[in-house]
């Protein structure tokens, strides 16, 4: 559970806190965000074109959306005659179109400057996929197969064209409160497996553990994959980011709390406030490699990430993840050490 620290950094980061949009021009630059036919995707996307990015990749599991999103963007921003928009299937309740996914970025797009991970899904009833409760599947495991995946096309790009390219992958505030004792199993469970039990699985905390477990695969994630290729001044930057608690369709199967709602009604953002927070993470500087961001500003995260049993267990949950991936997708788990 929290400590005071996290709860008032949270609170006051929430009611207080400021985003903004970075003035940089993306021309030339190509970025892809996932999960963008609504919400925090979609609102980002509309920024990244207004910045002058030259090619868009949408990546969303309802195709017919996604081109929805993208004339909605040419639209209001006019940018038509700068930016290309491309809709990509992607459903990260399967992990052969993850893949497939990630071989088209790696085979079909030129250059890849930026990549947000930003889809994700709030269950309350459970559902299995690929073997696995739902959320976990979506929000950890194929997450993780997707940034992994699409690590050697941010690598290439570094080399090619002599820049910094960012991997963004969207976390969130909530993982301060995830029940991160859930996570310790014991010696005879694997923690993927335990929680996937219809009997056990505790839904309505699942979102916010599931953001818990994505935060520790994060760390791992930095400290095993190679960023910067031998002899170049420039890197793969990898951040995680905190778009805040907003209003967006991604809670359409929660039935909130009274106090919830009210509570939203004083500090939640609108979609476009948290969205500001995507745009500026695929467009940060080297200092945030390896770090989390929130209101725009490298911040701690909670203290369970910042202890001893949240990194031994963030490790267990690392060899656990990958040996899934390793199943999967033998050539992408070869990408990290």
């Amino acid at each position: 559970m929290p400590d005071a620290t996290d709860v008032y950094r949270m609170l006051s980061g929430q009611a207080l806190g400021s985003t903004y949009l970075p003035t940089v021009d993306l021309s030339g630059k190509t970025i892809v965000i996932t999960g963008a036919n609504t919400g925090l995707g979609l609102d980002a996307a509309k920024h990244l074109a207004r910045l002058k990015t030259s090619h868009l990749v949408l990546g969303c599991r309802n195709v017919a959306k996604g081109e929805a999103a993208r004339d909605a963007i040419l639209s209001e921003t006019g940018c038509a005659d700068q930016t290309s928009i491309n809709v990509w299937e992607m459903d990260l309740d399967r992990f052969d179109s993850v893949i497939a996914f990630a071989k088209r970025v790696r085979s079909q797009l030129s250059r890849l400057d930026g990549f947000v991970c930003n889809a994700g899904i709030e269950l309350t009833t459970f559902e299995l996929s690929e073997g696995l409760e739902r959320t976990l599947t979506v929000n950890v495991v194929s997450t993780l197969l997707l940034a992994i995946a699409v690590l050697p096309k941010l690598q290439e790009t570094v080399v090619t064209h002599g820049v910094d390219t960012r991997l963004s992958i969207v976390g969130s505030l909530i993982h301060v409160f995830a029940p991160d004792k859930q996570l310790d199993v014991g010696p005879d469970q694997a923690i993927l497996a335990a929680l996937s039990d219809p009997q056990t699985a505790d839904m309505a905390q699942r979102y916010t553990l599931s953001k818990l477990m994505l935060h520790q695969l994060f760390v791992e994630l930095v400290r095993h994959a190679p960023t910067q290729p031998s002899g170049e001044q420039h890197r793969a930057i990898i951040n995680l980011v905190n778009p805040g608690w907003c209003g967006t369709e991604l809670s359409r199967n929660k039935n909130a709390a009274l106090f919830e709602r009210a509570a939203f009604q004083v500090m939640g953002w609108t979609a476009e406030k948290g969205s500001r927070t995507l745009v500026h993470a695929v467009t940060a500087g080297a200092q945030t490699h390896g770090l989390y961001i929130s209101q725009c500003q490298v911040t701690p995260q909670g203290s369970y990430m910042r202890s001893k049993e949240g990194e031994r267990i963030g490790k267990r949950l690392w060899e656990e993840t990958m040996r899934r991936i390793s199943q999967v997708d033998p050539e992408t788990a070869k990408c990290v050490s």
